[in-house]
């Protein structure tokens, strides 16, 4: 893939007393695990404001609350496929 994932963990308070720093080790080992090195990028991001649902992980631009490390995971290869998906049904420019 040419633009990768950007998924962001929140660091806030109340995500980190939720133990967020868990979830971007999951995400790490993932990537790793899956091959996805190219495909993901992974940060540490301020607070969502979310603090009610926490806590927060932002797969690109899909705001995911209550996560914890294995719906984070789940989720990293459900966006990942979908990309990939999209990637195969999309025509070069020059066919018409």
């Amino acid at each position: 893939m040419s633009n990768p994932l950007v998924i962001k963990v929140c660091t806030g308070r109340a995500c980190t007393e939720r133990h967020s720093q868990y979830i971007e080790k999951r995400l790490f080992a993932d990537r790793e695990f899956y091959h996805f090195e190219d495909d993901v990028s992974i940060e540490q991001c301020l607070c969502q404001w979310r603090c009610k649902e926490w806590p927060t992980v932002v797969f690109w631009n899909d705001v995911q609350v209550g996560q914890n490390p294995v719906k984070s995971s789940e989720m990293l290869v459900k966006k990942i496929a979908e990309i990939r998906k999209r990637l195969q049904n999309k025509k070069p420019e020059w066919v018409k």
